[in-house]
């Protein structure tokens, strides 16, 4: 409780999962959303702040296909010991980077702290800044790059009814 409460799964009742991929949007953006596409699937996309900048077209073709996005903060630094303005910071960052490219309402209030490392001043800032801390049920690994066919076969082993699978579309940290 002292580091507030995290969507980790929906409903288990409900035969759906999400998709959830983070510290993008990078350069395997484009394939994720053709893949995502082909399969008549959507996803949320917890983008960086420095990464919308660097992406604008891949943000705009995001939200055209109707996929979510979150926020994972600007820089995908470290927050467990920032203070509860520098997070404000980080979100805000974000925030004003998505919104001057399309618009204000497209960012959902779903904040996943970059590495899911986070400390008391990360829920207190979240929730401040009227955002929800959003967590994963499973994660495969994949930034660690096993390789698609690792990737593939983890997911679909982790996949369950109200699961939330992490996946990456860039590494944060280039």
């Amino acid at each position: 409780p002292l580091y507030g409460s995290v969507l980790t799964h929906g409903a288990p009742t409900q035969p759906r999962f999400a998709l959830t991929f983070d510290d993008g949007p990078g350069p395997s953006t484009p394939a994720v959303l053709d893949a995502l596409r082909d399969a008549k699937a959507r996803a949320t996309f917890f983008v960086l702040g420095r990464q919308v900048e660097r992406h604008p077209d891949l943000i705009r073709r995001i939200v055209d296909e109707g996929h979510e996005l979150g926020n994972d903060g600007y820089d995908h630094g470290i927050l467990v010991f920032r203070s509860p303005s520098q997070i404000r910071e980080q979100l805000e960052r974000t925030e004003a980077a998505v919104s001057s490219l399309v618009g204000p309402h497209a960012l959902t209030r779903l904040f996943r702290v970059p590495h899911g490392f986070k400390g008391p001043a990360v829920a207190i800032a979240a929730r401040r800044a009227g955002y929800r801390l959003a967590g994963w049920s499973v994660g495969v690994f994949d930034s660690a790059q096993p390789g698609a066919d690792a990737i593939a076969q983890r997911a679909t082993r982790a996949v369950t009814p109200g699961g939330i699978l992490l996946l990456h579309d860039a590494d944060g940290w280039d």
